[in-house]
């Protein structure tokens, strides 16, 4: 029995006395329920509200929204009539800031979560069936049932209400096996079968006039490449040059006044050549066959057998009967009567081999309530003609650049590579990114912030700085190729490896170099200058040494624990433990702190002059000691005693003497005497 419930669905009770319970439901149109009730019933008294609600067996809710009172004599009764809660949106104004003037690549679930919201999340929608974007103009405007309308012509869907849920299915019904026989589950039928409106070949235009010629072919089925090239031209390079399609009974069809049955669509909301092809493959398979119009009284047997199929708005059936000729055709229940509560009355079907009925009927079936369907689809067409030049062109460059330009449901802009779709460009208000995987993860970007790449690939142009945490060579340091790496002069041409433990190359060439630690393995430097100190390291060879090698070695002060050099020049001084060397020059005194030991010979001064040179013993006032050379003359003085001790057996050998005053060995010697070839033994000069 029907349930009732107050405008706030609060339980009232069960309507025990209504009978006469109609349910009247149509593909994307009506969906009504009336009884009757007795206006002495309680039912009616206390019950039946204007706006008040009703539940069926199948938990549908429906709107009070009329009251027929009719009096037979003493008999008075109520009609009423409902509405599924479906249509309280026409009730409910779209707001302002939900209308949209123009939008392309509109998501489906864009537009109704906008209506959703206009409810306040009373009414959702399901979207059931996968439905491609389209371009949007002029939607919100006025109601939200207005705006469902919108939503249904615009994607060509079907609406299936439970509720307050809505769902917009590519097609509702399935084939669940129902068929109707004469002799079994038929008691009466009318049949009609109508071709005024056959189609064989169907034209197709879009907005502006344009049309899906020059497409590639490739976008055709084989059966509709088949059929097109049997008009000579009509494909022409791989590319469609016509602007129809042929229907594959256009031959059954034909007569000699007519080849075809030409047909055109034009739909100013489609802009996308595809969608138009595809749009006009639909409207062919609707109008290539006789429409067909069967009207079935039906035996409702699933009311007393269970296993017998119940009908369904939407589905698939089968009607056979030979008398009316009709020989299996399959049909689709497009409307349907039924009489829930009622075991003696029985269900009225209307099917059609069409999918839908005509899109402004539907409009305004839908919207009837509220009478303010005012032409929402026109077939008025806009055509550039009417615009300037500069007009026309840029509409046909947006066309053109739709090719690989789409418009996401999130905003921004998505340009899709059409060779290979999953290498993608987006440009949103935070940035440029680009994508090699169908935008699963970023591999490039450019923000506000900065460039983010894993490879920067061409010329970057000049700039003042070049900032960066790392730079990296690959995952596992490989090189630059000679040649790869230029400035305003070049790298050398030198092969260069980066690594996260530093930096190779065949030569580094700069005006300044500023490191907290550079490690060189083998330097060559024009000039080497050092503020403090150079520290080689511990690093050593194979004989514990570390080595500097070079031409020249100018510094102030070295400190080595040895240095090995061909020529080593001291301006001021060099200090070292040891020092070994063939020669050892130095501009000013070396000093020798210690002991110095010569391996055979000292030689001072050049050899090949007879200059004056002298080795100092000491200079101090009373203690002075020299040896001295002047022009072949060797002289040897002391500020107190020279002493020659000799323990051999001949002593001091003394080839040739000039002698002054003195004494040997105690004996006075007279002045400049002469002693030659004489053994003089423990000899004191005084």
């Amino acid at each position: 029995m029907l349930k009732v419930f107050d405008k706030n669905l609060v339980p009232l009770g069960i309507l025990t006395d209504a009978t006469e319970v109609q349910r009247r439901r149509r593909i994307n149109s009506d969906y009504d329920l009336s009884f009757q009730v007795p206006m002495t019933s309680e039912d009616y008294v206390d019950s039946i509200r204007l706006k008040g609600h009703v539940q069926d067996e199948r938990g549908q809710f429906y709107v009070i929204n009329s009251r027929r009172r009719d009096r037979k004599k003493l008999k008075r009764m109520a009609l009423v009539s409902c509405r599924h809660v479906m249509f309280k949106l026409a009730d409910i104004k779209m707001p302002y800031d939900a209308y949209v003037g123009e939008a392309f690549g509109v998501s489906i679930s864009t537009l109704t979560d906008a209506i959703s919201d206009a409810t306040s999340g009373v009414f959702t929608f399901s979207i059931d069936s996968t439905f491609d974007p389209k371009d949007i103009k002029d939607f919100g405007r006025g109601n939200a049932l207005q705006a469902l309308n919108f939503v249904v012509s615009t994607f060509g869907c079907e609406v299936d209400p439970d509720n307050f849920v809505i769902h917009l299915k590519e097609r509702i019904g399935i084939d669940r096996g129902l068929q109707y026989r004469y002799g079994k589950n038929t008691m009466g039928l009318t049949f009609g079968d109508d071709v005024g409106a056959l189609v064989t070949r169907m034209f197709a235009q879009m907005k502006d006039g344009l049309t899906f010629i020059d497409l590639p072919a490739s976008h055709l089925t084989s059966e509709e490449q088949d059929l097109l090239n049997t008009v000579p031209g009509a494909i022409a390079g791989g590319l469609i040059k016509v602007n129809y399609l042929i229907s594959p009974y256009a031959a059954s069809w034909s007569n000699s006044t007519n080849t075809y049955y030409d047909g055109e669509i034009i739909d100013q909301n489609i802009e996308d050549p595809l969608e138009l092809l595809e749009a006009t493959r639909k409207a062919l398979r609707r109008a290539e066959v006789p429409q067909l119009d069967i009207h079935i009284n039906p035996a409702d047997l699933h009311k007393i057998d269970p296993e017998e199929p119940e009908p369904y708005l939407g589905d698939d059936v089968l009607c056979v009967d030979e008398g009316m000729e009709m020989l299996d055709i399959g049909a689709r229940i497009v409307e349907l009567v039924e009489y829930p509560f009622a075991m003696d009355k029985h269900a009225s079907v209307n099917l059609a081999n069409f999918l839908k009925r005509d899109y402004n009927d539907i409009i305004a079936d839908l919207d009837r309530s509220k009478r303010i369907v005012d032409d929402l689809m026109t077939g008025g067409r806009v055509r550039t003609t009417a615009f300037e030049s500069a007009a026309r062109q840029a509409i046909t460059d947006i066309n053109n650049s739709k090719t690989e330009l789409i418009y996401p449901e999130d905003g921004g802009i998505l340009a899709q590579d059409k060779l290979n779709p999953q290498r993608q460009v987006k440009l949103t208000a935070a940035g440029l990114g680009v994508s090699t995987d169908g935008w699963e993860t970023v591999r490039a970007a450019v923000t506000a912030d900065g460039v983010a790449a894993e490879y920067v690939v061409g010329i970057l142009g000049e700039f003042a700085q070049v900032y960066a945490n790392q730079i990296v060579i690959g995952p596992f340091g490989q090189t630059i190729g000679d040649g790869l790496i230029g400035s305003a002069g070049t790298w050398n041409n030198k092969t260069t490896l980066l690594t996260s433990g530093g930096i190779y190359t065949g030569q580094v060439t700069t005006d300044q170099l500023i490191a907290g630690v550079a490690k060189i393995s083998t330097a060559m430097i024009d000039s080497l200058i050092v503020g403090t100190n150079v520290g080689l390291g511990t690093a050593k060879d194979a004989a514990g040494v570390t080595t500097i090698i070079g031409n020249t070695v100018t510094t102030g002060y070295v400190n080595a624990l040895g240095i090995t050099a061909n020529y080593v020049v001291a301006g001021i001084s060099l200090s070292a433990p040891s020092i070994t060397g063939g020669s050892i020059s130095a501009g000013t005194t070396i000093n020798v702190g210690t002991d110095l030991t010569v391996g055979n010979n000292i030689y001072v001064g050049n050899q090949s002059s007879n200059t004056a040179k002298s080795i100092q013993f000491s200079s101090a006032f009373g203690w002075g000691a020299s040896i001295s050379y002047n022009a072949g003359e060797l002289t040897i003085n002391a500020a107190d005693d020279i002493n020659l001790n000799a323990f051999g057996v001949i002593g001091v050998n003394i080839n040739k003497a000039f002698i002054g005053a003195g004494q040997i060995n105690g004996d006075n010697i007279a002045g400049q005497s002469w002693v030659q070839n004489t053994a003089v033994i423990n000899a004191k000069f005084k």
